[in-house]
């Protein structure tokens, strides 16, 4: 079993990938980021089991993001958790038609991020090992 998380995020705001790492920080994960789409895939794509979650941004492009790890076989299973602005039942919807297994509304809180992040790393290392 690993013995640090890693957890993938992906904003394209600098204030927002800081955040979520200072939180991040307090249960002690490993992290990496990207600002955008492409970059966040070619991380993935580097080392396909390297990351137990994604923190995905929904608006940059999120969805198609998204998308493309889930139809990749080896990446599929990594859980994604959307962080959005959007409040709206369509954006959320879609994104669990994807394939997001939870989303966190922006700006979040702290402990919120860190209890859905470590049971969604709970639930797939279950899964993995």
């Amino acid at each position: 079993m690993k013995q640090k998380p890693h957890v993938l995020i992906v904003d394209d705001v600098v204030e927002n990938i800081q955040v979520a790492m200072n939180i991040l920080k307090e249960d002690n994960y490993d992290f990496s980021f990207a600002m955008q789409g492409l970059e966040a895939i070619s991380l993935i794509e580097q080392d396909e089991t390297k990351f137990d979650l994604i923190l995905l941004d929904i608006m940059m492009p999120g969805f198609d993001v998204c998308e493309k790890i889930k139809n990749n076989p080896n990446t599929k299973n990594i859980p994604i958790i959307f962080l959005t602005a959007k409040v709206d039942i369509d954006a959320i919807s879609k994104g669990f038609s994807l394939g997001a297994v939870d989303y966190i509304i922006k700006p979040f809180h702290a402990e919120e991020l860190l209890v859905r992040v470590r049971k969604h790393i709970q639930l797939y290392w279950a899964k993995k090992y």
